[in-house]
């Protein structure tokens, strides 16, 4: 009787677990919060490491493959051995000066994309003048266990392929390119035909970026949204719905998600 009672509490237990699991699950399309984006409603955040900083940080969403930050800081000159991180950034004001061990220094700009690579070693500059510095920071939730065997360099996110100038779609309406990828995220960029199609359970969580065009997507109870450039949204692992792109000739974005 004792042991009976034990299984049925199991039971009950991973019940209760997995419609906590379904209820946690979002039946959505996430826009990320622009008043974040904006750079308002950072908190301060005291570094054990430089505790002098004037460092702040907001977290936009924690997934369960990605989640996504704003962070800032005064001008700062640090070091890292090992960065312990794949990490895409968007430079939303002041700039980057990265100086790899075993590279060339690089700058990164105001409204420019780049990655920093798992295993950076080198020098990091923030330069924000008086004020302060403020980026779109996006990470993998878990950490991989390797870094694989390339040179680890930070690098800018190509412009010319973002711009759309090397885009050829194939006979079915579509492209996609990988722009980057590391041991824990990769930076695609998709473009396709404006047309209209069904989501059916994507493996992982994507953000997406849209870069020209605009889309509306359809949930399972019917609902709409619409996504336009220069919105970011994440799509659920798991979400199923309709996808419908619309746009001068061509709907553009990029998309980031944890590596496989």
């Amino acid at each position: 009787m004792k042991k009976l009672k034990v299984i049925f509490s199991l039971i009950f237990i991973i019940g209760m677990m997995k419609h906590q699991l379904i209820a946690q699950t979002p039946s959505k399309p996430i826009l990320l919060n622009k008043s974040a984006l904006s750079g308002i409603g950072l908190e301060r955040v005291e570094l054990k490491a430089e505790p002098e900083r004037a460092f702040f940080q907001r977290r936009i969403l924690r997934g369960e493959d990605i989640s996504i930050y704003v962070v800032s800081s005064e001008s700062w000159t640090t070091r890292m051995d090992n960065f312990a991180i794949d990490e895409v950034v968007l430079m939303l004001n002041g700039k980057a000066r990265i100086t790899p061990d075993n590279g060339s220094e690089i700058e990164f700009q105001s409204n420019e994309f780049f990655f920093i690579p798992k295993g950076y070693t080198g020098k990091w500059q923030i330069q924000a003048s008086d004020y302060y510095h403020y980026e779109l920071s996006v990470i993998s939730t878990q950490r991989a266990t390797n870094s694989g065997t390339e040179r680890k360099l930070p690098t800018r996110l190509d412009k010319d392929l973002l711009s759309g100038t090397e885009i050829k779609l194939n006979s079915s309406g579509y492209y996609e390119k990988v722009l980057k990828k590391g041991a824990e995220l990769t930076v695609m960029l998709k473009a396709e035909k404006p047309g209209q199609f069904s989501l059916s359970k994507p493996a992982q969580e994507q953000l997406i970026h849209v870069l020209s065009g605009q889309v509306t997507i359809t949930d399972a109870s019917n609902s709409e949204t619409t996504f336009y450039a220069g919105d970011f949204f994440v799509l659920p692992k798991g979400f199923t719905g309709k996808w419908k792109s619309q746009g001068h000739g061509l709907f553009k974005s990029m998309v980031i998600q944890k590596t496989i």
